[in-house]
């Protein structure tokens, strides 16, 4: 019964009370703050019951703001080759391994314009140009390659070598200062607050305008012919907002903002608390699916 100290709290946890659910036959989950916990590992429950949706026949649809080399690695361990939806939409895979479906980058000359806003005032920025995220050098630090994926770089103009997929900023002075610039080039990007628990600013993203959840999981549900009354959509962020109206069943975590929980339907457990694995039980894996309430599966 390794379910139980979760599922059976009360359902005051959801906003609604009745819900008309339909089987649902696609999840789409969020990674960081959702199925990761605050320490940044993966909740238990919730990738056993992952595991067990995707073996029942349901696709599971990772939908994160991560890189693809990074999603790969949760895919293997859920055990599903469905498409991932990555860099908050920037990019669409039909699987792990491809192929791309959708790719969104911020033109060059404007991602080259807030990199060197970025430098003038010696702010750090995190930048995605294809497979490689570059990071602006830190005193004492080498530059040049540290993984296969990440390289050091001297500027952030530096990395600036392709149209990006992403730009990440977490200082708080350049957080409001390169949002406003952002809104100068309205037809080529847009910035995004990602918010912490109590709704403060924790980063700021970046992207091409057709880069967000929303869009991605439209096209995902569209390739797949499923309809938006099959799907449970399951986030904690403001990022995650564009996923729900996609979704009958638009799900977020106990840890969230404020903002976002007046924005669906069921408020779930905490990330810390297996908040996707309540929401899959009670929800998605019934008994037709092989798994009985009391939490017990294979």
């Amino acid at each position: 019964m390794r379910l139980m100290t979760v599922l059976d709290r009360p359902i005051e946890r959801q906003r609604k009370k009745t819900l008309a659910v339909n089987e649902v036959s696609l999840v789409a989950v969020d990674l960081d703050g959702t199925l990761l916990t605050s320490a940044g590992s993966v909740a238990p429950e919730g990738a056993h019951l992952l595991r067990l949706a995707a073996r029942r026949g349901l696709h599971v649809v990772l939908a994160t703001s991560r890189n693809p080399d990074a999603v790969r690695f949760f895919c293997r361990l859920l055990e599903i080759n469905d498409p991932i939806i990555c860099t908050n939409g920037a990019q669409v895979w039909a699987s792990p391994d491809g192929p791309v479906w959708a790719h969104h980058a911020i033109p060059r000359q404007v991602a080259l314009t807030l990199a060197e806003w970025a430098d003038m005032h010696d702010w750090e920025l995190s930048v995605t140009v294809g497979a490689t995220t570059y990071w602006r050098q830190r005193p004492g630090q080498a530059l040049g390659p540290i993984t296969p994926h990440v390289t050091v770089v001297s500027t952030n103009a530096d990395a600036i070598t392709g149209d990006p997929l992403r730009m990440l900023a977490h200082q708080p002075e350049a957080i409001n200062s390169l949002r406003s610039l952002c809104q100068q080039f309205p037809a080529q990007c847009y910035a995004q607050v990602h918010c912490k628990p109590d709704g403060t600013a924790h980063s700021l993203g970046m992207f091409a305008p057709s880069a967000d959840k929303g869009t991605a999981l439209a096209l995902v549900c569209e390739r797949l012919g499923i309809g938006r009354e099959n799907v449970m959509a399951i986030g904690d962020n403001i990022n995650d907002l564009p996923m729900f109206p996609h979704a009958q069943l638009s799900v977020t975590m106990g840890n969230a903002p404020q903002v976002v929980k007046q924005k669906v339907n069921i408020i779930a457990p905490s990330n810390d608390e297996e908040g996707v694995a309540w929401a899959l039980q009670r929800f998605v894996l019934t008994e037709k699916h092989g798994v009985k309430r009391s939490g017990k599966g294979e």
